[in-house]
Formats: structure tokens, sequence, C-alpha cells
């Protein structure tokens, strides 16, 4: 029955599909297919599960689990791929379609839009900067939307997720757009109605730093590949949906999700996300960094909320089987900077300060921890990396067992979407994305990789990070009550004080030093802030990695602590 569908619906695809690319910066697919074929891919429930994100586990030729069948769209099989008729007809704009019908409507649609589909992007860009517009229209980003093979996605793709019945088409502006180190993405806008859905893509043999790490760090690459496999499980997962419904974390739906991870070779993993979009048009935005008082505090909120929802002993360990799921799909120790992911960093603090400093001599220089940070650091790094990730030690994970939360390991900026309400008092709104380091961690270790990360060096400051700090800590213990992970205030404040929550907070931040120094620091590229340009392509980067202001702070905050700890 499986064979028979899967060739109606081929035949039928080949006889009624189209796809054709728009000279010269367009693309636009539009399909349309016979009764027959959506008869028979709708017979093939099979291939669904539900409610959020659709799972259909295979096996490769090497014996290995892949999770998500390629050929799996929500709802049914997905409609073919489409082959070129020979009669199609030209419509405005050079749109390619596959029937009479759809022409006209096609032409219908783009009369109302004023014959110009560059329309259909109008809004801010999702960074704080307008997208620039030559004139002769956005190019779109033909490479990404492609499904694990390298197929083009059709239509039919997008509007089953979405559940729109009158899509012909659908655009994907290179505009709106990200091409990050591993990984593609971008915005899926259907036509006529304008729904809008994100698309990521990973293909690591495409992807030049996954090569990289395959020559120099082929564990990382092992890592990187099971991220992937973390998101689908978290997002899928029932605890998702109760800290979104309970807790009121907002976190973009997955729609779909296909896995092929390779274990025997890594650099041939693939996967793909469709995702709930937050897109600039319903008022979502980015900032290069935090800097706004509200916004902080907005991002901190909704890290407190989640800690405290999964926080050992809380209302949520309940529930057996959602407590239960959520071990097993996520990662044991959380956050990609630990030592345990990056076993030869600790050796490497002294050296690489001798090289890494000199990116900021003339801001660096005249402090008295010149000459001699590195050594410090590395002195202690060991210790700091074991006490920062303890649950990746069986020697001490027992005895941090009543700190163990859900943390979501990777708080940078880029990974809090931000809307404000319509009158000027109204809550912000926090979206958060990107769960592939989500796991099980310290709270104030997953506030520390915020801190130095995601906030503007001029908000943390002159105390400014104090103040952000005892924010956080006060919304977390009024949630850990309203949680359940303990009775009262007073039980919440005995059993995790504020110099707890700060010794824990200053190992993190010493721990993410260490990671700064020895690593990531290889990639810094100073931006000044009034840098438009230079702000849109380091969206991306931690603040470390980008702000020379916030690589001081970090730098001059980490001799302090280890002053403070006699090191």
């Amino acid at each position: 029955e499986d064979t028979t569908c899967c060739t109606v619906a081929l035949f039928s695809g080949l006889v009624f599909a189209t796809m054709t690319f728009l000279a010269p910066t367009r693309l636009a697919i539009v399909c349309s297919a016979a009764a027959a074929a959506a008869a028979a891919c709708a017979s093939a429930d099979a291939f669904l599960v539900r409610p959020q994100l659709a799972v259909r586990r295979t096996t490769n030729q090497r014996g290995n689990a892949a999770p998500f069948s390629p050929r799996f769209c929500p709802g049914r099989m997905p409609m073919p791929y489409h082959a070129v008729r020979e009669d199609t007809t030209t419509v405005p704009e050079g749109m390619v379609v596959a029937s009479k019908t759809d022409e006209l409507n096609t032409k219908k649609f783009l009369e109302e839009m004023g014959k110009n589909l560059s329309t259909l992007n109008a809004g801010t860009s999702q960074t704080e900067h307008e997208p620039t517009n030559d004139g002769e229209g956005l190019t779109e980003c033909v490479d990404i939307v492609r499904d694990l093979n390298g197929r083009p996605l059709p239509v039919q793709y997008f509007a089953e997720a979405l559940d729109v019945d009158d899509a012909v088409a659908y655009t994907c502006p290179e505009s709106e757009a990200f091409r990050g180190l591993m990984s593609n993405a971008c915005r899926v806008r259907l036509i006529p109605g304008g729904q809008t859905a994100f698309y990521k893509r990973i293909i690591f043999e495409n992807l030049d730093h996954a090569k990289e790490k395959l020559k120099s760090a082929p564990y990382k690459l092992i890592s990187d590949s099971k991220s992937y496999e973390v998101v689908a499980a978290f997002l899928s997962s029932k605890a998702c949906q109760m800290v979104s419904e309970e807790a009121g974390v907002r976190i973009p739906k997955c729609l779909d999700a296909r896995l092929e991870p390779n274990k025997a070779n890594p650099i041939e993993s693939k996967f793909s996300f469709l995702l709930e979009d937050l897109p600039p048009s319903d008022g979502w935005y980015q900032r290069w960094l935090l800097r706004d008082m509200d916004e902080c505090e907005a991002a901190l909120t909704t890290l407190a909320k989640i800690h405290a929802y999964f926080w050992n002993g809380s209302s949520f360990w309940d529930d057996a089987d959602a407590a239960r799921e959520l071990e097993e799909g996520v990662w044991e120790s959380s956050d990609y900077v630990q030592m345990k992911r990056n076993p030869t960093h600790c050796a490497m603090v002294a050296k690489k300060w001798e090289t890494e400093r000199l990116k900021c001599k003339e801001e660096l220089s005249g402090f008295d921890y010149w000459d001699n940070l590195g050594s410090r650091l590395e002195a202690v790094a060991v210790d700091v990396g074991l006490r920062a990730h303890p649950f990746a030690d069986d020697a001490l994970s027992e005895s941090y067992q009543k700190y163990r939360t859900y943390c979501h390991g990777d708080p940078k900026q880029a990974n809090f979407l931000i809307r404000h309400g319509p009158a000027p008092d109204s809550e912000i709104q926090l979206g958060l994305i990107d769960f592939q380091w989500a796991g099980f961690g310290l709270a104030a270790c997953d506030v520390a990789h915020y801190m130095t990360s995601a906030v503007h060096a001029d908000r943390l400051v002159d105390g400014g990070e104090d103040v952000l700090l005892r924010y956080y800590y006060d919304e977390l213990q009024k949630y850990l009550v309203e949680f359940g992970a303990f009775p009262n205030a007073n039980a919440a404040i005995q059993n995790y004080s504020y110099s707890t929550f700060m010794e824990q907070y200053d190992t993190g931040f010493l721990d993410i030093c260490r990671f700064v120094i020895a690593y990531a620091w290889s990639r810094f590229e100073p931006v000044e802030d009034d840098d438009e340009e230079g702000r849109i392509r380091t969206m991306n980067k931690n603040s470390y990695n980008k702000s020379v202001p916030n690589a001081v702070w970090l730098m001059t905050r980490c001799d302090e602590i280890l002053k403070s700890r006699g090191a």
C-alpha cells in the first residue's frame, strides 16, 4: 500500500506540478496536484505522529538510527517534487505556474499587491535595522529551502504544516535569512496569505566550520550532531508544552523535524527543522546586545521561570512520564562551554592569553593583570570547570542535586526575540529559541553565561551587574515557591541563599573566561556601536567576540573574582 501511494503521488506530481526560478532575483514555487495524489497521500496516516512534532524512525545503510523520515510531511505523505511542464505560461515578475487556474489566481494576487512580490517582505528587519533594497528586488535563498537530499521543497510542505489551504507559492528572501557557522535558515512566506514559518537546514558536509571541526576536533562534531537531536526531543516533549502553558515561557513550536545523524561518520549527518515564526511583521525583533533595562530584566525573568519550573523538587517532577521523557531527551549536563566538551582547554589558557590579549592590547595593557591573568586562571581552570558543571562528573553530581535544574545552555542575546505591547506600559514579551545545548545544570551558571554573552557593557559597569543579579535572584525566589520547589519564601531562601547563588555564579563566570581565552577569542571581530553593517554581520556572536568594552569588562571581572579567591 505504501508503494502504491508513492507511485500514484509521484506520477501525479510529475504531470501536474512545476517549479521555476524568477529571474534574476526572485523565487516563487507554484504547485497544483491532482485529486488522485491528494487522496493517495491522505491515506498515508502512518507517517503522522503529533501534536507538535512529526517523528518517523528509519535506519540508514550503515545501520544508524535515523529518526524522522526525509519523505515525511505533517499530516500526510508530502506532495512529490515537481517537474516543469512544456506548456507552462508566464505571469508578471517571471513566475511560472502549473495551470491556467493558478495563473489567473497568481495574476490577481500580484495585481492587488502592486505586481511586486517584494511588498510581501514589508516591515522591520529582525535586527534593529531596516533591510536594504537597491530597487532591483531582494534575492532569494534558494539553496536553503531544500530537503536533506537537496531537492527544492514544494509549497505543500509549508502549506500543510501551517494549515493553509489556498497557498500557491512561497518566497524566501535572502534579506531574512540566517547563515551561521553550523546552520543556515530562512523565513518562508506563503502566497497569497502571507503566513510565515522559519526553516532551518543543517548539512554538515556543506559547512566549512563543520569540516574544520572534523580535522581539528572531531569529538565536537559528534556533540554538534547530538545537539540537534536534543532540540527535537525537547521541542516535542511534554515538558516543553508544560513550561510554555504553566510558566508562560514563549517557545516557538516545532512544526516538523527531520534528523539523519550518522554516528559512524558525523560529517554526513543532516538535519532540518520547520519552526513557528516570530516575524518582524508581528512586532518581534532581536538586539545586537541587550542594553535597555526592561529588556534585560525580561530575559532574566524568562530564565528564572525556566529554572524554577524544573528545579529539583518542583511540581513538574510529580509527572513521572514528563520527567522521564525530559531526562532521556536532553543533555545530562548543559552548555557547550563546559570542560567535558573541551578537554584540552584547561592546559591552554596561559599560552593563549599571551596571544589573544593582543587583540585588545590598547585597552587591556594598562591593567595589572596584563602579564599574569592567563596563568592565574589556568591554575584554577580544572576545579572551576568541574564545579560549574557538576552533573558532568559522577563524583560531584550527588552533592549538587538539590540545586539541579533545566538550563538553556546558550542564552546569548540572539536567542531572545523581543516584542513590546501596544501600550507604553505593556509587559515585554520574550520568545526563547535554540535549545541545542539545553540540559541539566546550575541556574547560576546559566545566568553567568547570559551576563557574559548577551548584555551590553554599558549595562554591567558601575554596579549594573549587581543590580541585574539581584533582580534575577528575587525573580527566581518568587517562582521557586509558585512552582512548588519550596513551600514558602523563607524555605526558598534557606535552601538557596544569595551567597550560594553568587558563589556558583562566580564559578561559572571563571569557567566561561577559560573558554573565551582558550578558544572563543580566535573569532573576535570588534564592532563599534554605530557600525550598522558590522552589527548585522555579528548579530549571532557573543558579546566578548564583538564588543571591546565587553571584552574589557569580562577580563576585569575575571581578575576581581580570582583575587577574591586568593588566586
